[in-house]
């Protein structure tokens, strides 16, 4: 049996979903051929061949989940890479923030769904890689994200300025309350990137919950990209931005402590270093 050498710690951005990455790329192709048996991520394709990610909630695996692996299968018919569909997605993130701009209903239902298709191309492009054996585009995508959430949060402040007053939600600079949900999102992120690579090459923890749909409610507290977009959908579209700007800053606050609380629970818990790094 052919020896398979340690993985290098991998250089890691702080960009969104970047702790995912990190953590998807931990399982290699190349370990599951040197036992000659398949991984959990090969038992979990979809009906694409696309590894569906664990780490999902709710509202990316039953919300898109359905029907995105044959987007996935239909993309990558067509030769479309992952960088393109990433590109697409950022172009109906930035259409979205002109809408939200307009401050209407209107414009708040129409930004809410182009936020939504924003965010099913986003699964499609992480499938695509995935499929394809890509990790190296995770960093466009990643970047890209970050940059259409930020286009989003000043959409949202501009729209909010337009508001008729007395509306549900915060009183005062909208601006100030973007700024302070895009820092929150960062530090979030910034948190899960150090936990992921402070954690790369130990055996990881197993699941307490074993319900799938369960196990991905109790993600979906942590505020991931799909239930970011779905709150600030819903929530735009039925209440306006200030009302958005209220429940991502109170959510938003309450799920980066529900994160750090489980990083330090992870973080002194035992777990023995294995020669290379765990199959998930």
């Amino acid at each position: 049996m052919a020896r398979v050498r340690p993985w290098r710690r991998p250089a890691t951005l702080n960009v969104p979903e970047a702790a995912d990455a990190v953590e998807e790329n931990r399982a290699r192709p190349e370990r599951a051929a040197a036992r000659g048996t398949p991984g959990r991520a090969e038992r979990r394709r979809g009906p694409s061949g696309t590894v569906r990610p664990r780490g999902d909630g709710l509202v990316a695996a039953y919300a898109v989940g359905g029907y995105a692996p044959y987007l996935v299968r239909w993309a990558a018919a067509r030769g479309l890479a992952p960088e393109t569909v990433s590109g697409i997605s950022f172009c109906f993130g930035a259409l979205a923030a002109v809408w939200f701009s307009a401050g209407s209903r209107a414009g708040m239902i129409a930004g809410a769904g182009l936020l939504y298709a924003s965010f099913v191309l986003d699964c499609v492009d992480g499938g695509l890689a995935r499929a394809e054996g890509a990790p190296g585009a995770a960093w466009p995508a990643g970047v890209l994200g970050r940059a259409k959430e930020a286009a989003v949060y000043a959409g949202l402040a501009v729209g909010a300025g337009a508001e008729p007053p007395g509306g549900p939600g915060l009183t005062g600079n909208a601006w100030a309350a973007a700024v302070a949900a895009l820092t929150l999102l960062s530090v979030r992120h910034t948190m899960d990137v150090s936990y992921a690579t402070s954690r790369y090459g130990r055996r990881p923890r197993r699941d307490r919950v074993r319900n799938e749909f369960a196990r991905r409610a109790v993600r979906a507290l942590a505020l991931p990209a799909g239930e970011r977009f779905a709150l600030i959908a819903v929530t735009a579209a039925l209440a306006g931005a200030r009302a958005t700007f209220t429940v991502l800053l109170v959510w938003g606050s309450a799920a980066a402590a529900f994160v750090l609380a489980g990083h330090a629970r992870g973080s002194f818990a035992h777990a023995a270093p294995l020669p290379g790094p765990a199959d998930r």
